[in-house]
Parts: C-alpha cells; sequence; structure tokens
C-alpha cells in the first residue's frame, strides 16, 4: 500500500471515528428525548425544580426539535436528501455533524437493506457523498454481518481511494465486538491472494486482530499469541502496540512467557521488554538479569536504555553499562552518554565525570555532539573538553546551525568571530544549497 493510500487511509479512519462519537452522542439525545416524551404521557405533571428551570433567552434549544424529526423521518429519505446536498462536495469537507444522524438512520434497516444500500452506494463511487455514506454504511453492516461487510469492501473496485479505509473501519468493528470470530478469521487467510494484497501486510492485519483480542480476553490472547509464535508469525511491531497497553509487570512477564525468548529478533519480545522499561524499569532490569547469557544482546540492552532514560536516565545508563564487559564499556559509556545528553547534557556530562575512568574522551565528544542539535549553547561552553580539531569543528558546524533556525544574526556573530570561519561558512552553505 503506497504512503499516500495511506494517509488517505489514516485520514478517512479518523473522519470515521468522529462520526461515531458523534453518533453515540446523537443516539443519546433521541433517546432521553422518547423517555422523556413518554414519561410526560404518563404521569400527572408533577413540579420538579430541575424541569421547570427557565432556559436563557440566548440559547436556541434545536437539537432535541431536531433530534425528533430525524427520528421520525424515514431513513431512506434521509439518505438519499444527504447525497443531493453533498453530491457535488469533497469528500473532506461534508461535515461530521451531517453524518452522525445517518448512523441512526442506518441502524434501523436490517441486515438486507443495509446490504442493498451498500451495493447502491458502491455502484454510485467516486461520488464523494456516497463514498463518505459507504464508510458509515458497511460499520453499521458490520455489527451484524461483519464478514459480509468486510468482503464488500475488499471486492470494491482498487480505484475506489477510499477501499481500505472501508475495510479497515470494518475490521476494527468486528474485532472490537467479536474479537474471536475476528481472529479464527485471520488465521486461515492466504496474504497472498489478490483481494487481500492492498489490505496491507499480514502483519497490520495481526495487530488490529490480536489487540482486539487482547483487550477481550488476556488469558486467551496470550495462548494464541503463544501459538503463533512458534509458527512464526508474530511480529514486533503487532507486540509493540499490544505492550503499549499493558501497565502491570504480571501481564509483561505473561506476554514475554508467551513469546519464549527474547533472543528471537522478530518475534516481537524485545519491544515488549524496552514498553516495559518505559513503565516498571526496576522490575524489567530484574527479569533481563535473570536471563541466560544466550538470550541477552545488545540490541536488547539498547532498547532498554532508550525507553528506560525517558524517566531516570542516570539509573538507566548506571544499568546499561553494567551490562558489558571491559572492553566494550568504552563503547558502551558512550552510548549511554549520548543518549542522555538528549535529555539533559549537564547531568549526562557529570554522569561521564563520576565514572572517574582515564578511557571517557570519546563519550564526552559523543555526549557534545548529541546535545549540539538541542543544546547548541551547553556545547559551545564545552568545547574545551573536545581535544580533536576535526571533532570540535563538527560539533561546532551542528551548534551553528542550531543557532542559526532560530537566530540568524548571532550565529553570523559567532562565525565571525571563529577560528574556524572558513568551516563554519562552507558548512552553512552546504546546508543552503541542500
Amino acid at each position: 500500500m503506497s504512503s499516500k493510500t495511506g494517509l488517505i487511509c489514516l485520514v478517512a479512519c479518523a473522519v470515521s471515528f468522529s462520526a461515531g462519537y458523534l453518533l453515540k452522542d446523537s443516539q443519546t439525545k433521541v433517546i432521553n428525548l422518547s423517555e422523556s416524551h413518554d414519561s410526560q404521557s404518563n404521569a400527572v405533571s408533577q413540579p420538579d425544580p430541575v424541569r421547570d428551570i427557565k432556559l436563557p433567552s440566548s440559547r436556541k434549544p434545536s437539537t432535541p426539535s431536531q433530534a425528533a424529526f430525524i427520528a421520525e423521518q424515514d431513513p431512506f429519505d434521509a439518505i438519499d436528501d444527504f447525497l443531493n446536498r453533498y453530491k457535488d462536495t469533497n469528500y473532506l469537507t461534508i461535515p461530521n455533524k451531517a453524518l452522525a444522524p445517518l448512523y441512526l438512520q442506518l441502524s434501523q434497516l436490517d441486515e438486507y437493506q443495509l446490504q442493498q444500500k451498500a451495493e447502491e452506494l458502491i455502484s454510485q463511487l467516486p461520488n464523494p457523498a456516497a463514498s463518505r455514506l459507504l464508510g458509515i454504511t458497511l460499520e453499521v453492516l458490520a455489527e451484524s454481518q461483519p464478514l459480509q461487510a468486510l468482503n464488500m469492501a475488499l471486492n470494491i473496485n482498487d480505484t475506489e481511494q477510499y477501499k481500505w479505509a472501508y475495510a479497515w473501519s470494518v475490521l476494527s468493528t468486528w474485532s472490537a465486538n467479536a474479537p474471536v470470530e475476528a481472529f479464527e478469521w485471520y488465521v486461515v487467510q492466504d496474504f497472498k491472494q489478490p483481494h487481500l494484497k492492498g489490505f496491507g501486510t499480514q502483519n497490520m492485519v495481526s495487530t488490529a486482530v490480536l489487540s482486539g483480542l487482547y483487550s477481550y480476553d488476556k488469558s486467551l490472547a496470550v495462548s494464541k499469541i503463544a501459538e503463533l509464535s512458534q509458527q512464526n508469525k508474530i511480529t514486533p511491531s503487532t507486540m509493540s502496540l499490544i505492550s503499549q497497553n499493558i501497565n502491570h509487570s504480571d501481564e509483561f512477564r505473561s506476554l514475554l512467557n508467551a513469546l519464549g525468548s527474547a533472543q528471537n529478533p522478530d518475534n516481537g519480545a524485545i519491544e515488549v521488554v524496552g514498553e516495559w522499561f518505559s513503565k516498571q524499569p526496576q522490575d524489567a532490569a530484574a527479569w533481563v538479569n535473570m536471563l541466560n547469557e544466550e538470550q541477552k544482546s545488545p540490541r536488547l540492552f539498547r532498547h532498554a536504555l532508550n525507553r528506560w532514560v525517558e524517566s531516570d536516565p542516570s539509573q538507566a545508563s548506571d544499568w546499561y553499562i553494567k551490562q558489558f564487559n571491559e572492553p566494550e564499556k568504552m563503547m558502551a559509556i558512550s552510548e549511554a552518554a549520548s543518549r542522555f545528553a538528549k535529555k539533559d547534557p549537564k547531568a549526562a556530562l557529570d554522569w561521564v565525570d563520576s565514572l572517574g575512568r582515564s578511557d571517557t574522551q570519546n563519550a564526552i565528544e559523543d555526549l557534545l555532539q548529541s546535545a549540539s542539535y538541542d543544546d547548541p549553547d551547553f556545547a559551545l561552553a564545552h568545547l574545551d573538553r573536545v581535544t580533536e580539531e576535526k571533532r570540535k569543528i563538527s560539533i561546532l558546524q551542528s551548534a551553528i546551525y542550531s543557532i542559526k533556525r532560530h537566530d540568524p544574526q548571532r550565529a553570523q556573530n559567532i562565525i565571525e568571530s571563529s577560528p574556524y570561519k572558513r568551516e563554519l561558512e562552507e558548512y552553512i552553505k552546504r546546508i543552503n544549497d541542500y
């Protein structure tokens, strides 16, 4: 699926989600109105201090009357009115408020009527009003007949640019309402089939389906993930998304046990560990420390560092460098210092100095290079810590460019007074020409 198509699908799905939100609000208003009407018809009117409050004259009580009209209007008339009103309008400029009442209208139709309406709208594509209405028609149909709705979406002509937005909307509805059925459909699909190729990768579909299943039944989802992991059908992005919704260490352990090993770089275990480090780093660190040496890897350590440093860069850096033997420790210090510097360059420099080692010159230079992009003044103030001239010029160039973006005159003043004026001017010229 192309980046343009992906962007369109994301926008279309966002629009559909907003319309669904408005639907729920509209449904509540219609229900409340109906209950209020029945109550008033069957009971003797009694003084009610809340009911009898006079609304300010500036407030227009139009919503209840509009909702009552919508509830009484024939669904097919409402749909026809919408299609006529917006037939010449751009897809993305059709207001969600115009769509919300149509959810109510479509909900009044039975499955056969919804299918017929969807087929009719498909025949009108690429009419923008028909496109918008088709999306919510398939969503409503997916509430009761998700497989039928999904097949209709997947069999739309590929020239329809919102085709995959419809399919993803249906799959999301299905995964939320009947996650077990959605999962059972997923595991038997052959994603090499022509009608599924544009649906995105198998990885994308598994992410949606497994996320729905995990929200529904964690134990069942973990058992299915274990089965898929043994078949090499689990990917890092899938596990990353699922683990974002986990907040307890027991759940992280259970999920990692299902994946089997953090040694496999392709089963998503490392992504789960990283998410764990971002939420309960001490528990995650204890778990990693218990792994066999064969199960540990520099990639696992690096992922842990990147997530832990967000909350406690000092502890994260201390833990990280302890994972390496002495021959590798100098490089580990440099990596930790660079990552630390993105959060707090001064604290990072203090941390390196506190190690009391004589082999941290490279770490200091890497730290200052990292800081030069977001905190150029700090980098300039500590250039005297850099011994190699070539590296000093590189840090200075990055810092000057960062300053120039916000204060061109100040950057020019620094260049004019610098002993490396020629190198800095050439660098700025290359950047501008690029």
